[in-house]
């Protein structure tokens, strides 16, 4: 087939659907990944961290770091895109400014909007009118299962309609899917892990199967309770850090089922200062590449082989 027919037909479809809905597969751009502040998560997602333009979930117990991870993407979006706008869509009206500010930043909360809806199809609107605008390009959803229904709000209890989550979250899912692509905006929803009352020990997470099909990448959060680091903060003894272990149950833009692990502190020490701690994962990852070698405690490389340094 000759170029003219391709380039003919191109033509007549971008000029009937626009030219940013038709073009040629080899043109359509390969966006960069942002990176989720965890380099062993990054690595794990095999395209260097989390899809720049499409809906992610993040999924777990209570108090496994999902809504921490979700703040430290946004703090790298909003370094890397300087000129673009972050939102956070706060559906459960838990999240406090004062933990944001101290995870982003001063700074960089003047380009943060906080929108606090009423129920998920408000939460719907707000969120397309705010990505369709071209200035958003992350959003935190907080959270896909605590999210209410408008009839849940408006009618008693034992009207509402069963299903009506799943429904809202479902619609939202397929919105979501349009505009975090055509606009470039990565969508980061949070949700919880409900118990598996059959003792299969499965991932289940609320929302119905329409949101897990919209999501290209879904990550499930656990916080080990035997890994943690204790320290005397202010006279008293506390927990200061733990690890956080991260399984990818689904993955569309690379290979699925890796995981990942991390240390993460919460309380900041002068032994272990505050957030991820970027510096195990790098000796980790170097290892796990061959970028250095390890035998026992001792760590080497092969461009100073007579040279080994002890961590």
């Amino acid at each position: 087939m000759s170029n003219a027919v391709v380039d003919k037909l191109l033509g007549d479809l971008q000029a009937k659907y626009g030219a940013n809905a038709v073009m040629r597969a080899s043109e359509v751009p390969v966006r960069d990944p942002i990176t989720s502040g965890s380099l062993a998560l990054d690595f794990a997602t095999g395209i260097g961290g989390l899809p720049s333009d499409r809906v992610i979930e993040v999924a777990g117990d209570e108090g496994s770091g999902k809504t921490t991870l979700g703040l430290l993407t946004m703090l790298h979006f909003l370094d890397r895109f300087p000129s673009r706008i972050a939102v956070i869509l706060d559906t459960e009206h838990k999240l406090t400014m004062d933990w944001v500010e101290y995870l982003v930043g001063s700074a960089r909360m003047q380009r943060v909007i906080y929108l606090s809806p009423d129920h998920m199809e408000q939460a719907t609107n707000m969120y397309v009118d705010a990505v369709a605008s071209g200035q958003v390009g992350f959003v935190l959803f907080d959270s896909i299962g605590g999210s209410p229904t408008k009839a849940a709000t408006e009618k008693e209890a034992e009207k509402v309609q069963v299903g009506g989550n799943a429904n809202a979250v479902t619609k939202f899912a397929r919105l979501a899917s349009t505009y975090s692509s055509k606009y470039r905006c990565l969508t980061f929803c949070i949700n919880q892990v409900r118990t598996d009352m059959e003792g299969f020990r499965r991932h289940m997470t609320p929302g119905g199967h329409g949101f897990k099909h919209a999501c290209v990448m879904r990550i499930k959060l656990r916080r080990s309770t035997s890994d943690k680091v204790e320290a005397v903060v202010n006279g008293e003894k506390m927990v200061v850090g733990f690890k956080v272990f991260a399984s990818i149950i689904k993955n569309q833009v690379a290979a699925p089922g890796r995981t990942a692990w991390w240390w993460f502190y919460n309380v900041e020490t002068p032994e272990y200062g505050f957030g991820i701690d970027t510096m195990d994962e790098i000796v980790r990852l170097a290892v796990a590449t061959k970028v250095i070698t390890q035998s026992g405690s001792w760590y080497g490389h092969s461009a100073l082989p007579d040279r080994k340094s002890v961590v």
